[in-house]
């Protein structure tokens, strides 16, 4: 397990004791929660949380009322899953869907999230397979998740829900397949770290869709501002 450094930690204590006074439920994403599954480390000085959307007005009144500011919209349809505020140029993010809309937070984040420490103090973190299922499709021109995603699929295994991340992605599978096939290159004694009923299915399905799809280009779904980001020079 990899050490933590010094974190923004009384700004983010303020952050999470804003959010109890106003007695929400929420979950911890992003970063600190990878760390919590699987003890590696990514240096950040923002913070994910995860509620439901009917918390989002409660949340951001609460962390006014603690001195956090409004940082509007960082790309354009922020707003649509994302709410930015900062303090001390320290970041917290109010997220209550994916930014391409294919996963909302609902209940369950919560009733499934994991306890754990954070700065010091007790609170819960999403579970790993919603937070799988929140960086599966992170794989763009500036950023790629899939490092984490390999980590946590080997660090729990046991507290994964293939079934749900299955039925989550829906028609995007292939993705799931993509990345087991990498997973098995990455780790090849850990195959046993992904059920063989999922394997199969997913093998499955690849074998009996056509080898023509006349469907949809679904890049943006990788990178929903591909077409709205400035071309570098």
């Amino acid at each position: 397990m990899h050490a933590a450094p010094e974190l923004d930690t009384a700004i983010f204590r303020e952050a999470i004791e804003a959010l109890n006074a106003a007695d929400l439920c929420f979950v911890i994403g992003g970063a600190f929660a990878v760390y919590r599954y699987t003890g590696v480390w990514r240096n950040t000085h923002d913070l994910d949380i995860y509620l439901e959307r009917k918390y989002v007005p409660a949340a951001i009144e609460s962390l006014t009322q603690h001195g956090f500011r409004d940082l509007g919209e960082m790309a354009a349809g922020d707003r649509e899953w994302i709410y930015h505020a900062s303090k001390d140029k320290v970041l917290v993010d109010l997220i209550w869907q994916s930014p391409h809309g294919l996963s909302v937070v609902d209940e369950s984040f919560y009733t499934r999230s994991r306890e754990g420490t954070f700065v010091e103090m007790q609170t819960r973190f999403m579970p790993p397979d919603e937070l799988i299922l929140a960086k599966i499709y992170t794989m763009n021109q500036r950023r790629c998740d899939w490092p984490d995603v390999l980590r946590i699929a080997r660090a729990c295994p046991d507290d994964l829900d293939w079934d749900l991340i299955l039925t989550r992605m829906r028609e995007n599978w292939p993705v799931l397949l993509s990345f087991i096939i990498l997973f098995d290159w990455c780790y090849p004694g850990d195959a046993c770290c992904v059920p063989v009923s999922l394997r199969e299915e997913l093998l499955r399905r690849k074998l009996e869709s056509p080898s023509e799809n006349p469907g949809p280009n679904r890049e943006s779904i990788l990178d929903p501002w591909i077409y709205t980001r400035p071309i570098s020079p």
